[in-house]
């Protein structure tokens, strides 16, 4: 549970996707520890905090042992990332770990447990783990973003903090990924098959089984029970519509071209109207996934939406970092004493004085 008190400074990035190997160019793992130096001071001031929006870690489709094992190696490969954190959490900084489709094995409490021991080892509790949302009350609400993309959605995505994915059904993206070395016509249809899966774990998430699992995420996250139950039914996966769109992205891609992305998601406008009508609104509306940052309005609302985009190269956004792929784009969200908010996008540079 996140409590506000007094003045506070959020800082959030996404998408680092640090692996036991560092061959992506931009080379996040190196780069992050500049950052975290230069952008969280070790001066006395506001609470601070540091988000990963997800995809912090490559931690997809492993069994505990794996996941262990992996995480280890991971901040093994990257051991000034690792100290940085951990210098971080000894002085007092709270890190947070919102789980993304690439690391959603991070919310197996076992796995969470050994990253709070690691990076926090005298106070575990500066390190937390959020499976699905990490709300803030009146500041900001922020998700990876891929349950709402029809073929990364994990649509009972809370039970991955009770064993991790053992009992889910991988989803459809995934599915096709699990086994690239058998033909397509195999593969199509273990995407098929996740589809049918898919559709019925939309149908288990309004069962009384999950709403247990929905009412114990509501008095974690201190959050109106029928809000977040709205929220985790906002992007139902429906096989009919998902296919045909993937379809279409799929030509556009073998174009040679990217799908546009100079505003902000349908899905963030419902998510921030959906607080609003419970009466939770938020100043910002943080999501990633899609590696296009941007900053951008909400229609009829209030709060703004930010996507922190990616730190790695796979970059799809048309901001700054495109051209500059020494331009790494994060959220800052300031809280003053007063309860005036205040911040936006930003891209840090390491070179920068």
């Amino acid at each position: 549970m996140t409590y506000v008190s007094g003045a506070a400074r959020w800082l959030l990035v996404s998408d680092l996707h640090l692996d036991v190997s560092d061959d992506d160019p931009r080379h996040p793992g190196r780069v992050l520890p500049g950052f975290i130096r230069r952008e969280v001071p070790a001066a006395a001031g506001p609470q601070q905090h540091v988000v990963f929006v997800g995809d912090t870690f490559e931690l997809a489709g492993l069994t505990e042992g794996e996941s262990l094992a992996r995480l280890e190696a991971v901040l093994a490969r990257h051991p000034e990332t690792f100290q940085a954190l951990k210098a971080c959490a000894t002085r007092g900084v709270q890190l947070h770990f919102v789980c993304g489709n690439h690391d959603v094995e991070l919310a197996r409490p076992s796995v969470a447990t050994r990253l709070s021991a690691l990076l926090a080892p005298d106070d575990p509790t500066r390190v937390q783990v959020h499976p699905w949302l990490l709300y803030v009350p009146s500041v900001l609400v922020a998700e990876h973003g891929h349950l709402h993309h029809a073929l990364h959605r994990i649509p009972e995505v809370l039970r991955t903090a009770v064993n991790g994915t053992d009992e889910l059904d991988l989803p459809p993206l995934a599915a096709w990924h699990a086994h690239p070395a058998r033909s397509r016509l195999s593969r199509a249809g273990a995407v098929a098959r996740a589809c049918l899966a898919s559709e019925r774990a939309e149908r288990r998430v309004r069962r009384p089984a999950y709403d247990k699992l929905l009412q114990s995420e509501s008095q974690r996250l201190t959050l109106s029970g029928t809000a977040v139950r709205e929220l985790a039914r906002l992007s139902r996966f429906r096989t009919v519509s998902a296919l045909p769109l993937t379809a279409t992205r799929m030509v556009i891609t073998a174009t040679g071209r990217r799908a546009s992305g100079g505003q902000a998601p349908a899905a963030a406008a419902r998510v921030a109207d959906i607080l609003e009508t419970h009466g939770s609104t938020v100043a910002w509306y943080i999501s990633a996934h899609t590696h296009r940052a941007l900053e951008a309005p909400l229609e009829a609302s209030d709060t703004r939406y930010i996507n922190t985009g990616t730190w790695s190269s796979d970059i799809r956004g048309q901001g700054p970092d495109q051209l500059d792929r020494l331009a790494f784009p994060y959220a800052l969200i300031d809280v003053a004493d007063d309860g005036a908010i205040s911040g936006g996008l930003r891209y840090w540079h390491p070179d920068a004085g």
